[in-house]
């Protein structure tokens, strides 16, 4: 594609999908510049417009990969409401994700994949032994072995 603006890719999202376009600037809840070319966007700007361009397609499951990676604090508050809004009208949200503290403040039930496969789930009253696990696992005893002061 050559270059479009934020507008235009949100227009594009649209057309694909059959969707009949919406007003842009009202659904525009991370203040973006979409008058700016896209490709001028910063990493997180541009997480920002691809979960907008998403969220007009109005689907029952969402896939989120890695959402709060690379967006600023305000942001990752927005995205945990728009994730907590779309739980509240029985949507189907899919988070992959590395920070443990945001799937716990967001997720009915975590499901582990090692290898490709899933193999674990966990249910949110297992989430203290999970993260106690996943720290034991991960740091050991390397805190205890730093000579601090």
């Amino acid at each position: 594609l050559s270059r479009i603006t934020g507008w235009e890719f949100l227009k594009l999202v649209c057309i694909a999908r059959g969707i009949r376009e919406e007003a842009f600037e009202e659904q525009n809840i991370f203040d973006l510049p979409l008058d700016q070319y896209a490709d001028t966007y910063s990493t997180g700007m541009k997480k920002k417009l691809a979960l907008m361009g998403i969220l007009l397609q109005k689907n029952d499951l969402f896939i989120l990969d890695e959402p709060f990676n690379g967006v600023d604090i305000h942001s990752n508050m927005i995205i945990l409401d728009i994730i907590r809004k779309l739980k509240s009208m029985q949507k189907t949200v899919l988070i992959s994700s590395h920070i443990f503290a945001t799937l716990q403040q967001t997720c009915d039930c975590i499901h582990l994949l090692q290898d490709g496969t899933m193999a674990r789930t966990v249910a949110p009253d297992e989430y203290g032994e999970l993260e106690e696990q996943m720290k034991s696992f991960v740091v050991g005893d390397r805190i205890n072995r730093i000579r601090i002061g």
